[in-house]
């Protein structure tokens, strides 16, 4: 959707998340008739606030925060009579994206990666690139390279699920369940996600998928009939966890792809080796272990990703697993806990759910944790000095306290005490 399809039109924010609060100033430009706030806590100066019910029956487009419940009822009646739902960065795209090169990068676990990898790569090789989305940062937000000739998107299912644009390149890093409980199950998660490849806007200009460890997402975009290019691993790759050199592959593919240098194995393998903030990232601990901030592990196949690779140093180990309970299945935690060795991999759980994912892992647990920090001082009590000390939650952080960075930061300052 383009801003200029708002002059004259009822408006409905859903929400006043960063994302929205960032577009407002754009959305009030564009000359909409009138301008409501569907929104529990603070509103602007000046806007109206209503209810959903209200605004549900009244407003012409939706501007949907990424995380706004978008399948209510009311809702979907709003959508059936004809109205239309979009999001800032559905708004941002089809206002600028076709002046720019785009490629948009989503995926159950990976995505963040292979955005952030792609940013790097791209300011290496001298490319000037503008990085954004689901990462933290907002489209119309400023100070981000917003006018570069290549953008890059993360994109969440919560931002895909209305987008009616495409990017010029697609990747989708894995697909496995997550989210279901927003979504209504996994044929509409799935489904969703798929728009970054394919909407009313049309099909992405080149769609890239991971040789490994993507999980359902070659047979699903084989099923929905869509042309892929398959990325295979570099060549030669040191102990480096498959996961990051398949997305660091990705991140290669996708700079080749706008126009960028080919990389060598070499380099591939050497973004591999790079660490991200929240990814299977070494942090200081006590003398002799391994202890490693898998915090942006929301889900069990991120969590088994990690897992696996750890299998493979023989190592004996301690996760901390749980948070917020969505409802996701955790076959891939289940499978990759039966391929350890009995007595090599044990769990410290934390709140809501952490003691459900170690029983169906059957897992051992060594603790139940009230937080994060309890949750290092109990495995470190026990983890012998060669041991991994795992923080890969498996699971988001339950909501109102905090997000990803909040419980990695409390994991890294309890292993320092």
């Amino acid at each position: 959707m383009h801003l200029e399809e708002l002059a004259g039109r009822r408006i409905a924010l859903l929400g006043l998340g960063i994302d929205v609060r960032a577009a407002l100033g754009a959305i009030l430009g564009a000359g909409p008739s009138a301008v409501w706030a569907v929104e529990d806590g603070a509103v602007a100066d000046g806007l109206a606030r209503r209810s959903l019910a209200a605004a549900a029956a009244e407003a012409e487009v939706f501007v949907r925060s990424p995380g706004f419940p978008r399948y209510q009822e009311p809702l979907l009646a709003a959508l059936a009579r004809g109205a239309v739902m979009t999001t800032p960065l559905d708004l941002w795209l089809g206002t600028h994206g076709a002046d720019r090169t785009v490629v948009g990068i989503t995926g159950t676990k990976g995505k963040s990666t292979v955005t952030d990898l792609l940013g790097r790569l791209s300011v290496a090789a001298g490319r000037p690139v503008g990085v954004a989305g689901n990462l933290g940062v907002p489209v119309f937000a400023e100070g981000w390279a917003h006018d570069a000739p290549t953008i890059v998107l993360e994109v969440s299912s919560y931002q895909a699920a209305d987008l009616h644009h495409v990017p010029d390149v697609a990747v989708l890093s894995s697909l496995a369940e997550d989210h279901l409980s927003w979504h209504g199950g996994v044929e509409r998660y799935v489904a969703d996600k798929l728009r970054v490849l394919r909407n009313d806007g049309g099909t992405a200009g080149r769609i890239l998928l991971p040789a490994s460890g993507g999980g359902r997402a070659a047979e699903v975009v084989a099923a929905a009939g869509l042309e892929a290019e398959v990325v295979d691993l570099p060549a030669g790759g040191p102990d480096v966890p498959v996961h990051r050199l398949q997305n660091a592959a990705l991140a290669a593919a996708a700079l080749a792809a706008v126009g960028g240098p080919v990389l060598g194995d070499a380099a591939v393998v050497a973004a591999a080796q790079s660490s991200m903030p929240g990814r299977l990232d070494p942090c200081p601990g006590p003398d002799g272990l391994l202890c490693l901030d898998d915090a942006l592990a929301s889900n069990p196949s991120a969590t088994a990703a990690g897992l696996a690779y750890l299998r493979g140093l023989g190592r004996p180990t301690i996760v901390v697993l749980g948070g917020a309970d969505r409802g996701v299945d955790p076959a891939p935690l289940v499978e990759e806990a039966a391929r350890w060795a009995p007595g090599r991999l044990r769990a410290v759980t934390v709140p809501t759910n952490g003691r459900g994912l170690a029983d169906r892992a059957a897992l051992p647990v060594v603790a139940e944790a009230d937080g994060v920090a309890g949750a290092v001082a109990q495995a470190l009590a026990v983890l012998p000095t060669d041991g991994v000390l795992l923080f890969s939650p498996g699971a988001p952080t339950v909501p109102g306290t905090g997000n990803w960075e909040t419980r990695s930061a409390e994991f890294r300052a309890a292993l320092v005490r």
